[in-house]
C-alpha cells in the first residue's frame, strides 16, 4: 500500500507540475496559426457554425484565450449534431468527425465550463466515439480514486448488515496506464491496478495487471476487429456485464472478436476466463454474443446470450445461461430503456447433492427525462426492476428459480452495498428475489457542481412464513464538483432504513448510515495523431 501511494503522489506532482502533460500542447493563448485554431476556423466554416471565429483573430492576428476557443468548438460540435440528427451520422464527413475528436479531447477541460456542452454532452460524445479508432498515437497516464468511507450497524469487509458496529477505513485504487496506437489498424493498451484498503481491522492490498491486450482490425475498415488479451466486458446499462468501477473491477483473460457487417449492426463474440487478481475469488469461464442494431442516434435494439461458469465454489456440470433483450429510444428529452432477461442451465443443489436445471427471469424499465427550471439543468430518473425468486430458496431448499446477475455494475441496487443483487441474507434467512422501485433527480448547482438525490425501495418476492416482504428504502445523496476534465471530488451520504424484514431476521430495526468522501483522478499525457489533411 505505501509503495502504491508514493508512485501515485510522485505521478500527481510529475502530471501536475511538468507543462508537458497539459493541455494536449494547446497553450493558454492560442495564436491564429496554431492547428487548433485553423481546424475550427475550418469547420465553423465549412458547417455553418452558429458563431465562427471573430475577425479579431481571422483578420487581425490576435490571439484568443483557450477557453473562447472550446466556445467557438462547442458552436461546431452543435451544428453537426443536428446534422447527424437530421441525415444521419453518414452525414459527416469521417476526417471531419476525426478533427472534431482530436479538438474535443485537447479541450475537455475547457467544455464542462459551458452550460450547452453539458447539456449536449451524451450526444456529441456518442457521435465522436462512434470508430474505436483513437485520436491519438500514444498516452501513458494514471487514473484512479482515493475514497475515505464509514459506515454504522454495517461490516464493510463481507457487506453484512451488524446492528450497533461501526467502522471506517481508507480505500484506494490507483491505475497506471499505456496506450500505444502506432496505426490506425493496430492498438497495444497495458494498464496495472494497485487496489487496497485499511482501516479498523481490516487491512487488504494487491497489485498486478489489470487489463494488457493487443486489438487489430482490418486496415482503412471497421468490418472486423479482434481484440486478444486481459480485458474488461462492459455492456448496455451493465445489468449483467459491468466492471464493478466503484472498487476493484473485473476483467478477463480472454478474447473478442467484432463484426460490423453494415453501418446500423455491430455483433460482439466473446469468450475468455474470469482474471484472478480481482474477480473477488470467483473462477471459471464466460463465453457468449452481443448484438447491437442502431436505428437511429438514442434508438437501438440488443441482443445477447452469454454461458457463465464462474463460481467460487464450482461443481462439474454448473453452467448459467442469460438470454437477453435491451431497447433504448429517444423521445425528446426523455430517453426509455427495457431490458427483460431469461435464465437457464444447471445450478447445483448441496441438499440433494446433484445439478438441477435453471429457471429464472430478471429484467428492468428506466425513464430517463432532461428539463432546464429557473436556469439549472436537472435529470429525472424512474425505474422499475425485478428478479424472480422462488419460496424454497427463501428456505433453503433449492435455488434454481432465483434469478442471478453477479457479473454487473448495475446502480440500480444503490451506492451502498447493503443489496448486492435479487436475493439477500440477514444472518441465517434469506430473501427471493426481489422488486426494485427507484426514483432520482439531479440537478447541475453550477458548470462544476452537481448534487443528486436518489431513492430505493426493496421488496422481496418470497420470504419465510411468517416474514415481512419489506426489506427498506436506501437514500442516497451526493454531491459531484467537477475541479477539471481530470480532477473530481465526491462527497456521499447513503441511509438505508431498514424493513420489518430486518427486524424479523436479525431482531433489530437499527438503520444503516454510509458516508464516504472520494477523489477521482485521470491524469494523462498523449501525442495527438496529426490531423487529416484535407
Amino acid at each position: 500500500m505505501r509503495r502504491t501511494l508514493f508512485f501515485l503522489s510522485l505521478t500527481v506532482h510529475a502530471f501536475c507540475w511538468n507543462p508537458a502533460f497539459a493541455a494536449d500542447e494547446i497553450p493558454e493563448q492560442v495564436p491564429v496559426g496554431h492547428w487548433s485554431c485553423k481546424q475550427i476556423g475550418e469547420l465553423a466554416k465549412k458547417y455553418d457554425a452558429e458563431k465562427k471565429l471573430p475577425d479579431s483573430v481571422l483578420v487581425e492576428g490576435k490571439p484568443i484565450s483557450r477557453g473562447e476557443l472550446a466556445h467557438y468548438l462547442l458552436y461546431v460540435m452543435e451544428k453537426v449534431v443536428r446534422q447527424c440528427d437530421l441525415k444521419g451520422k453518414d452525414a459527416v464527413d469521417r476526417g471531419d468527425l476525426d478533427r472534431i475528436a482530436a479538438l474535443h479531447e485537447a479541450l475537455k477541460d475547457e467544455l464542462p465550463k459551458y452550460e450547452g456542452y453539458l447539456t449536449r454532452r451524451e450526444a456529441i460524445e456518442a457521435i465522436l466515439a462512434k470508430p474505436e479508432l483513437p485520436a491519438f498515437e500514444y498516452k501513458i497516464g494514471v487514473n484512479g480514486f482515493l475514497r475515505g468511507e464509514g459506515v454504522g450497524n454495517f461490516r464493510l469487509p463481507d457487506f453484512s448488515y451488524a446492528p450497533r458496529h461501526g467502522e471506517g477505513r481508507f480505500l484506494y485504487r490507483v491505475k497506471p496506464y499505456a496506450y500505444w496506437h502506432p496505426t490506425d489498424y493496430l492498438d497495444f493498451h497495458a494498464e496495472g491496478q494497485g487496489f487496497g484498503y485499511k482501516g479498523g481491522n481490516q487491512e487488504h492490498g494487491k497489485l498486478s495487471l489489470y487489463q494488457g491486450f493487443v486489438e487489430a482490425r482490418v486496415p482503412d475498415s471497421e468490418r472486423l476487429a479482434l481484440k486478444v488479451g486481459r480485458q474488461e466486458f462492459v455492456y448496455g446499462s451493465t445489468f449483467i456485464l459491468g466492471s464493478d468501477a466503484f472498487m476493484d473491477g473485473l476483467t478477463f483473460d480472454a478474447l473478442r472478436l467484432r463484426v460490423k457487417p453494415m453501418e446500423q449492426l455491430t455483433v460482439d463474440l466473446l469468450g475468455g476466463w474470469y482474471a484472478t487478481p480481482f474477480s473477488d475469488g470467483v473462477k471459471g469461464n464466460l463465453a457468449g454474443g452481443y448484438a447491437t442494431w442502431t436505428f437511429s442516434e438514442g434508438n437501438a435494439i440488443e441482443a445477447y446470450g452469454f454461458r457463465d461458469t464462474g463460481s467460487g465454489d464450482h461443481h462439474a456440470g454448473e453452467h448459467r445461461n442469460t438470454w437477453g433483450v435491451r431497447g433504448t429510444a429517444a423521445l425528446g428529452s426523455a430517453t426509455l430503456e427495457v431490458e427483460p432477461v431469461y435464465q437457464t442451465g444447471r445450478l447445483f443443489n448441496p441438499n440433494t447433492g446433484g445439478n438441477e436445471s435453471i429457471q429464472a427471469y430478471g429484467g428492468h424499465a428506466d425513464l430517463g427525462m432532461d428539463v432546464s427550471m429557473a436556469g439549472f439543468h436537472s435529470h429525472f430518473f424512474l425505474s422499475y426492476a425485478v428478479g424472480s425468486g422462488d419460496g424454497e430458496a427463501a428456505t433453503g431448499v433449492s435455488s434454481r428459480k432465483e434469478f442471478s446477475n453477479p457479473t454487473n455494475d448495475t446502480p440500480l441496487f444503490g451506492d451502498m452495498k447493503v443489496i448486492g443483487g435479487f436475493g439477500y441474507d440477514v444472518g441465517d434467512h434469506h430473501a427471493s428475489g426481489l422488486q426494485i422501485y427507484t426514483i432520482g433527480w439531479g440537478i447541475d448547482l453550477t458548470k462544476e457542481l452537481n448534487l443528486s438525490a436518489t431513492g430505493r425501495y426493496f421488496l422481496a418476492n418470497h420470504v419465510e412464513e411468517g416474514f415481512s416482504r419489506s426489506i427498506g428504502l436506501e437514500t442516497d445523496f451526493t454531491l459531484t464538483y467537477a475541479v477539471n476534465g481530470n480532477l473530481s471530488l465526491v462527497a456521499g451520504y447513503d441511509h438505508f432504513f431498514t424493513g420489518k424484514f430486518f427486524r424479523d431476521a436479525a431482531g433489530s430495526g437499527d438503520d444503516i448510515h454510509y458516508g464516504y468522501l472520494m477523489l477521482q483522478f485521470d491524469l494523462a499525457h498523449q501525442k495527438s495523431k496529426a490531423p487529416a489533411k484535407k
